[in-house]
């Protein structure tokens, strides 16, 4: 288990995180989401034993997780992280960049282990091969296949998805569902991306300006969100002041600036909507559509419809909603 209590660290006059305390459990894997500069990046480092904190501690099955300053060679056996660059060697093989984290094995279980890492990451076709002649794709799995090699207690990727065509981030992400269940790792990963947050692990925690404010289960942060800035790092969201929801037919008891969260996929389309307005654009999705709708100068919704609807951009449409799709938010509009 690796737990971070009260953690602090400062370059200078910068803080970059503030107070964060988060623990996360054999077999468990949770997201870290947060806009560039949110400090996602610093926590991690601050996880692997990498950079020293400014306060706190980091602790791994109990014992004190040591900073840099207190030892040789920096970072923890039993922490590996993976960066976005992927740090393999150039000039060897597939294969043989795993092999390297296993050098001190005798040599039965190390081609034991390789087998079966390849085979876990899916890289059969390509173990033979040298790092400049495989996918991004692939180096990322042979990335992860080495940081796992030693089977680490914990491990951290940072923004592993971001280089990746579609068909990649799904492979990678069964193949990190499957690695955490079959190894029993603690997982860490960083990303500003809510497709990825919300859909591979247990948990969520947002960061803001170095401050985790918001931590829980993918679809209750999403459905609640604290405050706007989560409510937009988790997904499309409208953010509607209270005095603007009358004129929705949505009676309530909140201050006029209070902020409110509803998500496009609860206002659906009607000819009797009860509100609507003019259609200012239209965005094809595949299976549906995203639709701009702007009602006056001060509110724009977006609403989501089946793409076999034909909406054209001025059209005129009704809508409709609930008052349970409506969120109150306990953070600051910000």
């Amino acid at each position: 288990m690796l737990e971070s209590i009260q953690l602090v660290k400062s370059f200078g006059d910068v803080t970059a995180v503030r107070g964060v305390s988060l623990v996360i459990k054999p077999g468990e894997i949770v997201g870290l989401v947060g806009a560039s500069g949110s400090g996602k990046s610093t926590m991690l480092n601050l996880l692997a034993g990498l950079v020293d904190a400014t306060e706190g501690t980091v602790k791994l099955n109990g014992e004190r997780v040591k900073g840099p300053s207190e030892q040789l060679v920096p970072g923890h056996p039993h922490i590996k992280l993976v960066h976005q660059e992927y740090q393999l060697m150039p000039n060897v093989s597939i294969r043989e960049n795993i092999a390297y984290s296993l050098r001190f094995y005798e040599k039965r279980y190390q081609d034991y282990r390789i087998d079966q890492l390849i085979g876990l990451c899916r890289l059969e076709a390509v173990q033979h091969r040298l790092p400049r002649q495989v996918s991004g794709g692939e180096k990322q799995r042979t990335a992860i296949a080495r940081a796992i090699a030693e089977k680490p207690a914990v491990l951290l990727l940072d923004e592993p998805f971001s280089h990746l065509d579609l068909p990649n981030r799904e492979l990678i992400r069964g193949m990190l569902l499957d690695l955490v269940r079959h190894e029993k790792t603690a997982c860490l990963f960083v990303t500003h991306d809510s497709t990825d947050a919300l859909s591979i692990p247990s948990r969520i925690g947002i960061l803001q300006d170095g401050h985790l404010v918001q931590l829980g289960a993918p679809m209750d942060v999403y459905r609640r969100p604290y405050n706007a800035y989560v409510a937009q790092m988790t997904g499309p969201a409208n953010l509607i002041r209270a005095k603007h929801l009358p004129l929705m037919g949505i009676i309530h008891a909140y201050q006029p600036n209070a902020l409110a969260c509803v998500r496009p996929e609860q206002i659906r389309l009607s000819d009797r909507g009860r509100f609507g307005g003019t259609v200012r654009n239209v965005f094809f999705k595949g299976a549906f559509i995203e639709v701009e709708v702007e009602m006056n100068r001060f509110v724009n919704l977006t609403f989501l419809a089946p793409s076999s609807e034909k909406i054209k951009v001025g059209q005129l449409v009704g809508l409709e909603m609930s008052p349970e799709a409506v969120h109150w938010m306990r953070g600051s509009a910000s």
